[in-house]
């Protein structure tokens, strides 16, 4: 049975992760740089934050060759989630922003089917329909408030599916410090080039918001990773959804947003969904 005291403290964590993360989006908003230059920052700082976790506790850095591919291809998915959540964080709401990048959980389910073989209920399924209607109200595509970057943030919410994807099927082979260094790395080499060229042009150079970017995002990963280190997935997994209640805090305090009532809808839509989803695959598992 599981820890009563260990459930509670990863509960917290989680939530606490979601806070972090939803201050790093709001300083995402407030950045006035190219979301390069702020995907960089975010990535960097984290690289060099677990390089020293990894040199501390002398663990291997190079991955097992059996699993390379596999690590490419998260980093390669990574590298394009951030780039997208970035950039649905600067051209949306930021309460639509983030409801719309935590649909991964649903892109996982259904991406495990295809390309893991995992076996998914009718239910499950069933499932599917009310996300959908609630992506819907969120983005409203045939309406003149349709915003072409929501899809740039349900392409963040694949991206983001497929990365944990390729991590499950590398499964325990390799740490997950190894994991993260080789995925920060690889998407800092990646955004740096675009990124130099504006730093030379810059006048302006905010150095206190992107060091903070990278310095929130780097302990809300710690608060998620640890958060699933001492509980169940099933148990922790409906709090990151302390998010969407976080950033949209914020995005009413600092830029006066307020989300339209079918945006709202379509977030009551999607959460009460995913909480279906956990508790069904709860059951399944059993």
């Amino acid at each position: 049975m599981l820890n009563k005291s260990k459930d509670h403290k990863a509960k917290l964590l989680m939530i606490m992760s979601a806070f972090s993360f939803s201050i790093m989006a709001a300083i995402v908003k407030a950045t006035p740089h190219s979301v390069e230059l702020k995907a960089l920052s975010r990535q960097i700082i984290s690289c060099i934050f677990v390089l020293l976790i990894i040199l501390y506790q002398k663990k291997r850095i190079l991955p097992l060759k059996i699993n390379r591919k596999k690590l490419f291809l998260r980093c390669l998915f990574g590298t394009i989630g951030i780039y997208y959540y970035f950039y649905s964080i600067d051209n949306l709401l930021l309460a639509n922003a983030s409801m719309l990048t935590r649909l991964s959980p649903f892109f996982v389910t259904l991406f495990a089917f295809f390309i893991l073989k995992e076996s998914i209920n009718a239910i499950t399924w069933m499932i599917f329909i009310p996300m959908i209607i609630g992506c819907a109200l969120i983005i409203k595509p045939t309406s003149e408030l349709f915003n072409p970057a929501s899809i740039f943030a349900i392409i963040s919410a694949c991206s983001g599916a497929l990365a944990y994807i390729m991590i499950k099927s590398i499964g325990k082979k390799e740490s997950s410090y190894t994991i993260i260094f080789w995925f920060t790395l690889i998407s800092s080499i990646a955004y740096a080039p675009f990124s130099l060229k504006e730093i030379y042009v810059l006048k302006d150079f905010h150095y206190a918001n992107l060091i903070l970017i990278g310095m929130f995002g780097v302990l809300g990963q710690i608060g998620l990773t640890q958060s699933y280190q001492l509980s169940k997935a099933s148990h922790v997994a409906p709090y990151s959804y302390f998010y969407i209640i976080f950033t949209g805090i914020l995005g009413f305090h600092f830029w006066n947003e307020i989300p339209d009532f079918s945006s709202l809808m379509g977030y009551l839509i999607i959460i009460i969904s995913y909480f279906f989803l956990i508790r069904f695959q709860k059951h399944a598992s059993m």
